[in-house]
């Protein structure tokens, strides 16, 4: 299985790298950390996600503040989105 980050993707990652930086250093590498560790698990355990709000996707929560969307099919998993849960997903 692969695992493939897409460009929104990446960008959602370090804007909120970037946003808790300003607050709490620590807290953005121990946040980023658990994107990276929970985006690796679905190499090995694709279906843990819940079925997505967007036909074809997967969410899996992060944490009580981050979603992880993605796609999975044809040995990919595809990390579509990081989304914050306060925020409207999908967006309209």
């Amino acid at each position: 299985m692969k695992l493939i980050w897409t460009e929104p993707a990446i960008a959602d990652r370090l804007a909120i790298y970037e946003w808790l930086e300003l607050k709490n250093p620590a807290a953005a590498a121990e946040n980023d950390v658990k994107i990276a560790d929970a985006a690796a698990r679905l190499v090995h355990h694709p279906a843990s996600g819940k079925t997505g709000r967007i036909a074809g996707t997967r969410e899996l929560v992060i944490s009580s503040s981050y979603l992880l969307v993605y796609e999975w099919a044809a040995q990919r998993v595809i990390i579509l989105a990081i989304v914050h849960t306060r925020r409207r997903w999908p967006p309209v």
